[in-house]
């Protein structure tokens, strides 16, 4: 009998490589024992809420033990991307006479800047290359989140730059630092 589908691959997800094994298992067991003896409903019910019991301390486990790095990696791109996204809005919307709706390219240099920076102190953090290519994923997903929700019109040629520099950047000082 196998447990809720949602709630498996949320404990997955949350659990990491280190402890997803080892929780899957005992609540598996407590499962099937629950199934055997309330039902199949309440083993449902049952190992739901012991997964999102568990989201909690399973995050925290993670963060300590620095495998939840790609989460912390992916914030600390799009924050500060969406708040000078705003930031740009905000001034732009106090030029007058200003000739329409799209950002100047000097903006753009900056944001570019400002997030492949965020992207480089991330990428510094990684300890293995399969960490780093992690890192530089999560970092490019949370740039194109952020692009996404970004308002205004912005130019294809800014998006490809920041879908190629941001994990880029990751990756390139992840690399200058283990060999140097």
């Amino acid at each position: 009998m196998k447990p809720p589908m949602l709630a498996r691959m949320l404990l997955l997800a949350v659990a990491g490589e280190g402890e997803s094994e080892f929780v899957a298992g005992d609540l598996h067991e407590e499962f099937i024992y629950l199934c055997a003896t309330r039902g199949r409903p309440a083993g449902s019910r049952w190992y739901a809420w012991q997964v999102v019991r568990s989201v909690v301390t399973l995050l925290a486990l993670r963060m300590r033990s620095g495998e939840a790095l790609h989460v912390v990696s992916g914030l600390s791109v799009a924050v500060p991307l969406l708040l000078l996204d705003r930031l740009w809005c905000f001034v732009h919307s106090q030029i007058p006479l200003k000739d329409g709706l799209s950002r100047a390219p000097g903006f753009l240099a900056v944001n570019l800047v400002c997030v492949c920076i965020c992207a480089a102190l991330c990428g510094s953090a990684a300890r293995s290359f399969q960490r780093a290519i992690l890192i530089a994923a999560a970092t490019a997903v949370s740039a194109t989140f952020a692009l996404w929700a970004a308002s205004g019109y912005t130019s294809a040629a800014y998006v490809w730059l920041m879908l190629l520099l941001v994990p880029a950047s990751s990756l390139l000082v992840f690399t200058w630092r283990k060999f140097v």
